[in-house]
Protein backbone atom coordinates (compact mmCIF):
# COMPACT_ATOMS: atom_id res chain seq x y z
CA UNK A 1 0.00 0.00 0.00
CA UNK A 2 1.82 3.45 -1.11
CA UNK A 3 2.22 5.54 2.45
CA UNK A 4 1.45 9.29 1.69
CA UNK A 5 2.49 11.84 3.96
CA UNK A 6 0.93 15.98 3.89
CA UNK A 7 3.66 18.23 2.81
CA UNK A 8 2.11 20.38 5.87
CA UNK A 9 3.90 17.18 8.46
CA UNK A 10 7.02 16.16 5.80
CA UNK A 11 7.75 20.31 6.07
CA UNK A 12 7.73 19.62 10.08
CA UNK A 13 9.63 16.40 10.48
CA UNK A 14 12.02 18.49 8.16
CA UNK A 15 12.85 21.50 10.17
CA UNK A 16 13.01 19.00 13.37
CA UNK A 17 13.35 15.10 12.63
CA UNK A 18 13.23 14.39 16.43
CA UNK A 19 9.64 15.97 17.14
CA UNK A 20 7.22 14.14 19.34
CA UNK A 21 3.98 13.29 18.87
CA UNK A 22 2.33 15.52 21.17
CA UNK A 23 4.68 18.49 19.62
CA UNK A 24 3.53 17.12 16.12
CA UNK A 25 -0.29 16.72 16.85
CA UNK A 26 -0.19 20.62 18.30
CA UNK A 27 1.61 22.14 15.67
CA UNK A 28 -0.13 20.30 12.74
CA UNK A 29 -3.31 20.50 14.25
CA UNK A 30 -4.15 17.08 14.16
CA UNK A 31 -5.40 14.37 16.85
CA UNK A 32 -2.48 12.32 19.07
CA UNK A 33 -3.43 9.10 17.30
CA UNK A 34 -2.82 10.32 13.77
CA UNK A 35 0.52 12.31 15.37
CA UNK A 36 1.68 8.61 16.51
CA UNK A 37 1.09 7.52 12.80
CA UNK A 38 2.68 10.24 11.54
CA UNK A 39 5.71 9.69 13.63
CA UNK A 40 6.03 5.89 13.26
CA UNK A 41 5.91 6.51 9.45
CA UNK A 42 8.49 9.18 9.61
CA UNK A 43 11.00 6.59 11.47
CA UNK A 44 9.93 3.74 9.58
CA UNK A 45 10.65 5.81 5.95
CA UNK A 46 14.22 7.15 7.43
CA UNK A 47 14.91 4.20 8.43
CA UNK A 48 14.29 2.78 4.90
CA UNK A 49 16.37 5.42 3.34
CA UNK A 50 19.16 4.40 5.50
CA UNK A 51 19.00 0.91 4.59
CA UNK A 52 19.23 1.70 1.06
CA UNK A 53 15.33 0.09 0.57
CA UNK A 54 13.73 2.40 -1.19
CA UNK A 55 14.73 2.53 -4.39
CA UNK A 56 14.60 5.57 -7.08
CA UNK A 57 13.14 5.54 -10.37
CA UNK A 58 12.76 8.03 -13.40
CA UNK A 59 10.94 7.44 -17.11
CA UNK A 60 11.31 9.07 -19.69
CA UNK A 61 8.63 8.86 -22.98
CA UNK A 62 9.03 11.14 -26.44
CA UNK A 63 11.88 12.12 -26.80
CA UNK A 64 11.96 12.14 -30.59
CA UNK A 65 15.80 13.59 -31.09
CA UNK A 66 16.93 15.09 -32.68
CA UNK A 67 13.64 17.31 -32.87
CA UNK A 68 13.29 16.95 -29.03
CA UNK A 69 13.29 20.11 -26.64
CA UNK A 70 16.45 21.35 -25.55
CA UNK A 71 14.96 22.96 -22.39
CA UNK A 72 13.04 20.18 -21.12
CA UNK A 73 15.98 17.50 -22.00
CA UNK A 74 18.21 20.50 -19.83
CA UNK A 75 15.94 20.27 -17.09
CA UNK A 76 15.76 16.32 -17.22
CA UNK A 77 19.67 16.10 -16.79
CA UNK A 78 19.53 18.48 -13.80
CA UNK A 79 17.57 16.58 -12.33
CA UNK A 80 18.99 12.98 -13.02
CA UNK A 81 22.13 14.70 -10.97
CA UNK A 82 20.16 15.91 -7.88
CA UNK A 83 17.76 12.73 -8.09
CA UNK A 84 20.60 9.85 -8.20
CA UNK A 85 17.93 7.21 -9.63
CA UNK A 86 18.42 3.74 -9.11
CA UNK A 87 16.65 3.24 -12.22
CA UNK A 88 16.37 4.55 -15.46
CA UNK A 89 13.46 4.33 -18.32
CA UNK A 90 13.71 5.28 -21.82
CA UNK A 91 10.04 4.35 -23.08
CA UNK A 92 10.15 4.80 -26.31
CA UNK A 93 10.20 6.89 -29.17
CA UNK A 94 14.14 8.53 -28.13
CA UNK A 95 15.01 9.28 -32.04
CA UNK A 96 12.38 10.52 -34.22
CA UNK A 97 13.82 8.48 -37.38
CA UNK A 98 11.69 10.85 -40.32
CA UNK A 99 14.53 10.04 -42.69
CA UNK A 100 12.64 6.45 -42.90
CA UNK A 101 9.57 7.71 -41.75
CA UNK A 102 6.70 5.33 -43.90
CA UNK A 103 4.99 8.78 -43.76
CA UNK A 104 7.44 10.32 -45.79
CA UNK A 105 7.64 7.60 -48.50
CA UNK A 106 8.25 9.43 -52.02
CA UNK A 107 7.86 12.95 -50.47
CA UNK A 108 12.28 13.24 -51.02
CA UNK A 109 11.85 17.05 -50.12
CA UNK A 110 10.99 16.22 -46.38
CA UNK A 111 13.61 13.91 -46.01
CA UNK A 112 16.65 15.98 -48.38
CA UNK A 113 20.12 15.60 -46.60
CA UNK A 114 18.62 13.64 -44.08
CA UNK A 115 20.74 10.68 -43.11
CA UNK A 116 20.14 7.65 -40.39
CA UNK A 117 23.89 7.15 -39.96
CA UNK A 118 24.01 10.55 -39.04
CA UNK A 119 20.63 10.57 -36.89
CA UNK A 120 22.15 7.51 -34.97
CA UNK A 121 25.96 9.65 -34.06
CA UNK A 122 24.07 12.54 -33.26
CA UNK A 123 21.66 10.88 -30.50
CA UNK A 124 24.35 9.16 -29.19
CA UNK A 125 27.01 12.22 -29.23
CA UNK A 126 24.16 14.63 -27.55
CA UNK A 127 21.68 12.53 -25.11
CA UNK A 128 22.73 9.02 -24.75
CA UNK A 129 26.66 9.82 -23.84
CA UNK A 130 25.11 12.30 -21.32
CA UNK A 131 22.41 10.09 -19.47
CA UNK A 132 25.49 7.33 -19.52
CA UNK A 133 27.83 10.33 -17.75
CA UNK A 134 25.48 11.13 -15.31
CA UNK A 135 24.12 8.17 -14.28
CA UNK A 136 25.65 5.69 -11.87
CA UNK A 137 27.34 2.75 -12.90
CA UNK A 138 24.89 0.43 -10.60
CA UNK A 139 21.91 2.46 -12.54
CA UNK A 140 19.91 -0.46 -14.36
CA UNK A 141 19.00 0.87 -17.28
CA UNK A 142 16.22 -0.23 -19.99
CA UNK A 143 15.55 1.08 -23.43
CA UNK A 144 11.96 0.54 -24.47
CA UNK A 145 11.76 0.25 -28.27
CA UNK A 146 8.62 2.87 -29.71
CA UNK A 147 7.29 3.00 -33.07
CA UNK A 148 9.64 5.24 -34.58
CA UNK A 149 12.45 2.84 -33.60
CA UNK A 150 10.47 0.07 -34.98
CA UNK A 151 10.66 1.57 -38.36
CA UNK A 152 13.81 -0.10 -38.86
CA UNK A 153 12.35 -3.44 -39.02
CA UNK A 154 9.91 -2.14 -41.45
CA UNK A 155 13.33 -0.95 -43.61
CA UNK A 156 14.66 -4.18 -42.94
CA UNK A 157 11.45 -6.21 -44.17
CA UNK A 158 11.54 -3.86 -47.24
CA UNK A 159 15.52 -3.94 -48.49
CA UNK A 160 16.24 -7.33 -46.18
CA UNK A 161 20.30 -6.39 -47.32
CA UNK A 162 20.37 -4.26 -44.51
CA UNK A 163 19.91 -6.96 -41.70
CA UNK A 164 22.39 -6.54 -39.26
CA UNK A 165 23.90 -2.86 -40.68
CA UNK A 166 21.36 -0.58 -39.40
CA UNK A 167 19.48 -2.32 -36.37
CA UNK A 168 19.30 0.11 -33.32
CA UNK A 169 21.80 -2.34 -31.06
CA UNK A 170 24.25 -1.99 -33.98
CA UNK A 171 24.64 1.61 -34.22
CA UNK A 172 24.23 2.78 -30.21
CA UNK A 173 25.99 1.83 -27.56
CA UNK A 174 23.48 -0.10 -25.54
CA UNK A 175 25.95 -2.43 -23.76
CA UNK A 176 24.46 -1.18 -20.31
CA UNK A 177 20.97 -0.91 -21.17
CA UNK A 178 18.23 -3.63 -21.49
CA UNK A 179 16.08 -3.97 -24.17
CA UNK A 180 12.53 -4.25 -24.69
CA UNK A 181 10.88 -5.18 -27.81
CA UNK A 182 8.17 -3.54 -29.58
CA UNK A 183 4.87 -3.20 -27.80
CA UNK A 184 6.19 -5.47 -24.65
CA UNK A 185 5.45 -4.63 -20.92
CA UNK A 186 8.39 -3.78 -18.47
CA UNK A 187 7.56 -4.21 -15.13
CA UNK A 188 9.73 -2.79 -12.36
CA UNK A 189 7.88 -4.20 -8.36
CA UNK A 190 4.44 -2.86 -9.36
CA UNK A 191 5.11 -0.15 -12.24
CA UNK A 192 4.21 -1.73 -15.60
CA UNK A 193 5.80 0.16 -18.47
CA UNK A 194 4.91 0.18 -22.20
CA UNK A 195 5.25 2.63 -25.25
CA UNK A 196 1.95 3.26 -25.86
CA UNK A 197 -0.75 2.12 -29.08
CA UNK A 198 -4.17 2.93 -27.87
CA UNK A 199 -4.97 6.31 -29.43
CA UNK A 200 -8.66 6.83 -28.40
CA UNK A 201 -9.92 9.72 -26.43
CA UNK A 202 -9.45 7.97 -23.02
CA UNK A 203 -6.43 5.73 -23.63
CA UNK A 204 -5.53 5.88 -19.56
CA UNK A 205 -8.74 4.20 -18.85
CA UNK A 206 -8.74 1.48 -21.76
CA UNK A 207 -4.86 1.10 -20.69
CA UNK A 208 -5.73 0.07 -17.28
CA UNK A 209 -9.07 -1.75 -18.02
CA UNK A 210 -6.77 -4.12 -20.40
CA UNK A 211 -3.64 -5.27 -18.50
CA UNK A 212 -5.80 -4.84 -14.96
CA UNK A 213 -2.44 -3.12 -13.40
CA UNK A 214 -0.58 -0.20 -12.73
CA UNK A 215 -0.20 1.08 -16.16
CA UNK A 216 2.25 3.96 -17.51
CA UNK A 217 2.42 4.42 -21.23
CA UNK A 218 4.04 7.12 -23.30
CA UNK A 219 2.68 7.91 -27.25
CA UNK A 220 0.52 10.33 -27.61
CA UNK A 221 2.67 12.69 -26.10
CA UNK A 222 -0.17 14.16 -23.58
CA UNK A 223 -0.97 13.77 -19.68
CA UNK A 224 -4.25 11.19 -18.67
CA UNK A 225 -4.91 9.21 -15.55
CA UNK A 226 -7.66 7.35 -15.12
CA UNK A 227 -8.10 5.34 -11.60
CA UNK A 228 -9.68 2.39 -10.86
CA UNK A 229 -10.77 0.03 -8.03
CA UNK A 230 -12.34 -3.40 -7.64
CA UNK A 231 -14.24 -4.33 -4.37
CA UNK A 232 -12.12 -7.49 -4.82
CA UNK A 233 -8.63 -5.95 -4.89
CA UNK A 234 -9.15 -2.52 -2.70
CA UNK A 235 -5.95 -1.11 -3.57
CA UNK A 236 -6.31 1.20 -6.67
CA UNK A 237 -4.74 1.04 -10.06
CA UNK A 238 -3.93 3.36 -12.55
CA UNK A 239 -3.44 4.13 -16.35
CA UNK A 240 -1.40 7.33 -16.61
CA UNK A 241 -0.33 8.55 -19.75
CA UNK A 242 3.06 10.79 -19.44
CA UNK A 243 3.85 13.67 -22.08
CA UNK A 244 6.75 13.96 -24.23
CA UNK A 245 9.97 15.54 -24.25
CA UNK A 246 10.20 16.79 -28.63
CA UNK A 247 9.28 19.91 -29.63
CA UNK A 248 5.59 20.50 -29.53
CA UNK A 249 5.19 21.62 -32.48
CA UNK A 250 6.97 19.95 -35.93
CA UNK A 251 7.44 20.56 -38.97
CA UNK A 252 4.59 17.67 -39.80
CA UNK A 253 1.97 18.88 -37.83
CA UNK A 254 1.58 22.27 -39.81
CA UNK A 255 0.47 24.36 -36.56
CA UNK A 256 -2.30 22.19 -35.69
CA UNK A 257 -3.48 22.38 -32.32
CA UNK A 258 -2.69 19.52 -30.04
CA UNK A 259 -3.07 18.81 -25.91
CA UNK A 260 0.95 17.73 -26.25
CA UNK A 261 2.61 18.97 -22.83
CA UNK A 262 6.12 18.40 -22.05
CA UNK A 263 6.49 16.28 -19.12
CA UNK A 264 8.45 13.12 -17.06
CA UNK A 265 7.95 10.65 -14.40
CA UNK A 266 10.00 10.02 -11.22
CA UNK A 267 8.88 6.99 -8.68
CA UNK A 268 10.08 5.50 -5.38
CA UNK A 269 9.57 1.83 -4.72
CA UNK A 270 9.14 0.17 -1.39
CA UNK A 271 10.59 -2.79 -0.38
CA UNK A 272 7.53 -4.55 -1.01
CA UNK A 273 7.07 -3.90 -4.87
CA UNK A 274 4.72 -0.90 -4.07
CA UNK A 275 5.65 2.96 -5.35
CA UNK A 276 4.68 6.55 -5.66
CA UNK A 277 5.14 8.22 -8.31
CA UNK A 278 5.41 12.19 -9.95
CA UNK A 279 4.75 13.52 -12.93
CA UNK A 280 6.17 17.11 -12.87
CA UNK A 281 5.02 19.06 -16.27
CA UNK A 282 7.68 21.91 -17.82
CA UNK A 283 5.80 24.67 -18.39
CA UNK A 284 7.82 27.40 -21.05
CA UNK A 285 11.50 25.66 -20.15
CA UNK A 286 10.78 25.93 -16.43
CA UNK A 287 9.67 23.72 -13.12
CA UNK A 288 9.17 23.03 -9.51
CA UNK A 289 10.23 20.20 -8.02
CA UNK A 290 10.70 19.23 -4.24
CA UNK A 291 10.68 22.76 -4.31
CA UNK A 292 13.60 23.22 -6.22
CA UNK A 293 13.30 25.47 -9.37
CA UNK A 294 14.55 23.90 -12.26
CA UNK A 295 14.99 26.01 -15.65
CA UNK A 296 16.11 24.64 -19.02
CA UNK A 297 19.00 25.55 -21.27
CA UNK A 298 19.08 25.86 -24.62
Amino acid sequence: MNKLMPLKIKQLFSENPEIGRDELARKADISNQLARYYVKLNKDIQRASTDGSIKRGVALFDIHAPDHDKRSMSIVYQFLEDFKPHMFVLGGDQMHLDCISHHNKGKLRLTENARLKRDYNKFQSEILDKFDNILSARCKKYFMIGNHEYWIERLIDDNPQLEGLVEIENNLNLKDYELIPFNEVLTIGEVNFIHGFYTNKYFAEKNVRIYGKNIFCGHLHSNQVFTSVSPIDTLPKSGVGIGCLCNANPQYMYNKPNAWVHQFMFWYEFPDGSFTYYTPIIINGKCVINNKVYIGKV
